[in-house]
């Protein structure tokens, strides 16, 4: 289907930068550690917010003296993890679970799929990637920042709700 990128769930911040800092001049490795933070906000939505201001844009953050990271999400970013919160089942589309299987997946094996990856230019990518909760493809733009670091600028449809699971359909 297209290319894969593996990693496991993180769930210590410094941990989490350390590994990122590492992985950054790879465009897919950003994107995969947001859904990793996303995948945080079922158990402490506060890391994963300290977690995802590593990964986005600085535009889209606040100063924060409280976050191990010195910075905050703004509101349009927070709105973010207020639907991973809403539907926990969004995150865990990305990295290999399925509405079919009641969006189970494997914490130590975190697969995401890339279906698209366009070079807008050549500090900027769309690249799309595959949700099991969904018809098509999510597309997420990162961009390479001074430091050679990919970040994420436009990810909102990474957000965007998925299938009830299997076992909640007709179930009424």
């Amino acid at each position: 289907m297209g290319k894969k990128v593996k990693k496991s769930i993180i769930t210590n911040f410094n941990k989490f930068k350390d590994a990122w800092e590492k992985d950054a001049s790879d465009p897919l490795n950003s994107i995969l550690y947001y859904v990793i933070a996303a995948l945080n906000v079922e158990k402490d939505p506060k890391l994963a917010d300290a977690m995802m201001t590593v990964v986005v844009s600085k535009k889209q953050c606040m100063e924060s003296s409280k976050s191990p990271s010195g910075l905050k999400l703004g509101k349009t970013a927070r709105y973010y993890i207020e639907q991973f919160q809403d539907d926990k089942n969004i995150a865990r589309s990305y990295v290999g679970a399925d509405w079919e299987s009641d969006y189970k997946f494997d914490k130590n094996d975190l697969t995401m799929t890339v279906t698209r990856d366009d070079e807008v230019d050549e500090k900027t990518r769309k690249i799309f990637i595959h949700s099991g909760g969904a018809d098509s493809a999510r597309p997420v733009t990162v961009k390479r920042n001074k430091h050679g670091q990919w970040k994420l600028t436009n990810y909102g449809s990474l957000c965007v709700g998925v299938r009830k699971p299997a076992s909640e359909v007709d179930d009424f």
